[in-house]
């Protein structure tokens, strides 16, 4: 491990180096964590009650989680979201149902739970940030800011406040890196997770991923696994959050009760604006991408099937989706559009590294931001790792290297479909 930590630290991106933020990484994940309570979700059940029994064990946390949508949902799109929330089964016609289950067993209102259910795109908010304001606590006009703690007497942008989790002068540091990319090219940057997937050189399949989305804790306290079930028998398991009907990632169970096939879905900096996302959900009834990868889940028992559904169905914005698969090849990275995929990545061992592919959120073919480059530190440690050194442990070795796991980093898992492997955890610090 000496080596990957030698890479890391040699690597010279600005948030790289930044020694305050590596030491708050390390703190988070020395800190407080917890591995998600697994809980029964069957699809037999009627959609209103289906939730109902994990619910109620999640009731104190509603009042944390509605002060957080008060701080950060501009005034502007409480509308659309209460035209939304007035039709949730009409809007979310695969999961709306589900929606007004979990409100009234939730003790919140609907519109509470579209946010739930919107958290993603909320986090988009801000991809195209370009105006600051640090000197009121009021939201600039720019629709790509928004006012995150009203106690604070400065407005953080997307990027910036996932600062928040540091204090002081590590704070400041990591908002001062964010803002000099976003003035000198306007672009997007810090991001919404890290994926990997690896062939071995006994052709097994390793998935990794980070979810960075610098949650308050009440919003973390919610996430869970679930073993969904039909028939009597287990579908897939996945991980989401109470009242996110939605998963994160989740691997399928084929009709042998092996594992088949799983996915992870990143944030894509492409962008997208939270009016944007909302209209299309008003206009189209689209599915998130988190509802799309839990519906894929549901209907798909190979990897091939899930792979070409996964590259179709309309969503309300663009994301990657990381497949892994229990055979060998059976690996790739799609890059969607609102409407098909706009590029397959697969693995190719007949090129160099092709091995494996990692992705961030940023298309693969592009260079990353300089602030948020994730992407060449987590790639030169799997090239140092290689094939051979492709296993449970050292994948988790690579998720948990900083910067691939960092202040930001909230959940993270491995996942093998060829063994059934499957574990996460939940970052509190």
């Amino acid at each position: 491990m000496l080596a990957l930590t030698s890479i890391t630290l040699s690597y010279a991106a600005p948030w790289t180096q930044n020694a305050e933020l590596r030491a708050a990484s390390n703190f988070r994940r020395s800190n407080d964590s917890f591995v998600p309570p697994v809980y029964t979700l069957d699809l037999d059940a009627p959609a209103a009650t289906r939730w109902a029994h994990i619910a109620k064990d999640y009731t104190q946390y509603m009042p944390a989680v509605t002060e957080y949508f008060e701080s950060v949902v501009p005034a502007w799109a409480v509308p659309l979201i209460e035209a939304i929330a007035g039709s949730v089964t009409s809007y979310f016609t695969d999961y709306g149902d589900e929606m007004e289950g979990l409100a009234t067993a939730l003790g919140v209102k609907k519109g509470e739970i579209v946010l739930l259910n919107l958290v993603m795109q909320i986090e988009s908010l801000g991809l195209n940030c370009s105006n600051w304001n640090e000197t009121a606590p009021t939201v600039p006009d720019d629709p790509g800011c928004m006012l995150i703690d009203p106690k604070q007497t400065w407005c953080y942008c997307h990027d910036a406040h996932r600062a928040g989790a540091l204090r002081g002068d590590a704070r400041d540091e990591f908002v001062e890196v964010i803002r000099r990319p976003v003035e000198a090219t306007d672009g997007p940057h810090p991001g919404l997770c890290t994926s990997v997937v690896a062939q071995n050189s006994s052709n097994v399949i390793n998935h990794g991923r980070n979810l960075d989305w610098n949650l308050p804790v009440a919003l973390r306290n919610l996430v869970v696994d679930l073993d969904v079930m039909r028939g009597g028998e287990r579908v897939y398991r996945g991980t989401g959050a109470v009242g996110f009907v939605g998963l994160i990632n989740g691997m399928r169970m084929g009709t042998d009760g092996k594992s088949v096939w799983a996915v992870s879905v990143d944030a894509r900096g492409k962008g997208g604006t939270l009016f944007d996302n909302l209209l299309q959900a008003l206009l189209h009834h689209s599915m998130t991408p988190a509802q799309h990868l839990r519906k894929v889940l549901e209907n798909e028992a190979t990897y091939d099937g899930a792979v070409a559904s996964l590259q179709t169905t309309p969503q309300i914005d663009e994301n990657y989706f990381i497949v892994s698969g229990a055979a060998a090849a059976q690996g790739v990275v799609i890059a969607r559009g609102r409407n098909k995929a706009d590029d397959v990545w697969p693995l190719n061992t007949t090129e160099t590294d092709g091995w494996f592919r990692l992705q961030t959120n940023y298309d693969h073919w592009n260079p990353p931001p300089v602030a948020d480059d994730r992407r060449t530190p987590g790639v030169a440690m799997m090239k140092a790792l290689g094939a051979g050194g492709v296993n449970v442990s050292s994948t988790w070795d690579v998720i948990k290297a900083f910067p691939v796991f960092n202040p930001h980093t909230d959940y993270s898992v491995v996942m093998v479909p060829a063994t059934g492997y499957y574990s996460g955890m939940v970052w509190m610090g």
